[in-house]
């Protein structure tokens, strides 16, 4: 059967967060080839524009150490918002005894098959729009 504009769904989008822009570009150039739509911000600043000019994304992975606005801030920012409070969120970071419980937690250099494994479960328990009408 072929497929038509209706039956066709956006593959899901990630949000990844680091000040370093070799992780980050990488990050974004690998998820990509996966199939995953990217944005990317720079700092946490950056971070929380993004999610407030955007649909909620699939899932986040956050550096916590940045300069201006810390990854923790984000963090506060996504459970204050209704609409953010379930995105699953990966915590990369150099300083793993700094990441607050209840977070899948990735020390760097960390290993981008087991961060992957992590945003292809996130995205599987996305609830699809249909689902929820």
């Amino acid at each position: 059967m072929p497929t038509t504009q209706t039956q066709t769904t956006e593959p899901p989008m990630l949000l990844v967060v680091d000040d370093d822009p070799e992780i980050r570009m990488l990050l974004r150039e690998l998820f990509a080839r996966e199939g995953y739509r990217v944005g990317v911000a720079t700092d946490g600043a950056d971070a929380i524009l993004f999610l407030e000019q955007h649909d909620p994304p699939s899932a986040i992975v956050l550096d916590l150490l940045m300069p201006g606005i810390l990854g923790s801030s984000v963090l506060a920012y996504l459970g204050s918002t209704p609409s953010l409070e379930h995105v699953p969120v990966a915590i990369v970071s150099s300083m793993p005894q700094l990441a607050p419980h209840g977070y899948q937690l990735f020390k760097k250099p960390f290993k981008f098959s087991q961060l992957l494994d992590f945003v292809r479960k996130a995205c599987d328990e996305v609830p699809s729009a249909s689902a929820t009408s």
